[in-house]
């Protein structure tokens, strides 16, 4: 009896051996280039990432460092003074804006006479210099053009002279020190000449304006005189004294000086830094 069995096609196929397919595999790769050795680039990539990692950290280090010294060379002269630190001098004088120095007017002392100037150390006597000059630039500025060029005396730290045309006016500017005074009574004496004004500068205070005699009622000087903190403070100008004519200021135009704020910055300063001590008879 015939029996008819289903037949696939794949037991048609023989079985091939593992040999076979491997040397198939062989001949296939045979014609393509060898691969190439990742291991040494790989090594070479890895030494230059570990090297641009040790300049990184190096140079943030060099950085924080470098900070760190610019840091502390600013900070130094603010720092807490070492034992060797000395006391810090005074400030000098505040800057006026830039001028011609003033050739100082020398003075030279009678016989026997000793300034009290010469007497203070060097470092006192260069202060009060500087004091002068800008004081003399100053009042250069606000006083009138007829009083001439302000130069400082070198005998003593309140005079000054205005020079203009052969002619000389003795200039006072004193900021002395005196706690706990008071402005005087403005009063004034009618029948000789002399007059006191009481006078208000723009911040409130109180001045005492004056027109004194010298020498006779027609040749006259003036002066301002206030209260600043500790101070007492008086400018005076004065006629020639040869000729005896009539100061070149008045009253107003010198209580303008005073009440300007670069003569308040003079002021400001003697009083912090005294350049005339309480109860001194003489400047420096």
């Amino acid at each position: 009896m015939n029996t008819n069995l289903h037949h696939s096609p794949e037991q048609d196929l023989p079985d091939l051996p593992d040999t076979l397919f491997k040397n198939a595999m062989s001949r296939a790769t045979e014609m393509l280039p060898p691969l190439p050795d990742l291991v040494p680039g790989a090594v070479r990539l890895g030494r230059r990432r570990r090297a641009r990692a040790r300049l990184a950290v190096a140079g943030s280090v060099f950085g924080v460092v470098t900070a760190v010294a610019l840091t502390m060379s600013v900070l130094t002269p603010w720092a807490r003074p070492g034992p060797d630190t000395g006391p810090a001098a005074p400030p000098g004088p505040p800057a006026v804006g830039p001028a011609p120095e003033r050739t100082p007017v020398h003075v030279a002392p009678t016989p026997g006479e000793t300034f009290a100037r010469t007497l203070l150390p060097k470092a006192e006597q260069e202060r009060l210099t500087a004091f002068q000059q800008r004081a003399a630039v100053v009042l250069d500025d606000l006083l009138p053009a007829a009083v001439g060029t302000i130069r400082p005396l070198d005998s003593d730290v309140r005079l000054y002279q205005g020079e203009t045309g052969g002619k000389i006016f003795p200039v006072r500017f004193t900021v002395r020190a005196e706690p706990g005074g008071s402005l005087g009574a403005c009063e004034g004496v009618p029948e000789k000449g002399l007059l006191c004004e009481r006078v208000t500068l723009t911040d409130g205070t109180t001045a005492n304006a004056y027109r004194v005699p010298v020498n006779s009622r027609k040749t006259v000087e003036v002066s301002v005189q206030y209260r600043y903190g500790d101070s007492a403070i008086s400018l005076t100008v004065s006629p020639q004294e040869s000729s005896g004519g009539p100061v070149p200021v008045s009253v107003t135009q010198l209580v303008r000086a005073v009440d300007d704020k670069r003569f308040k910055q003079l002021v400001r300063y003697a009083d912090d830094h005294p350049v005339i001590e309480s109860g001194s008879n003489h400047g420096g």
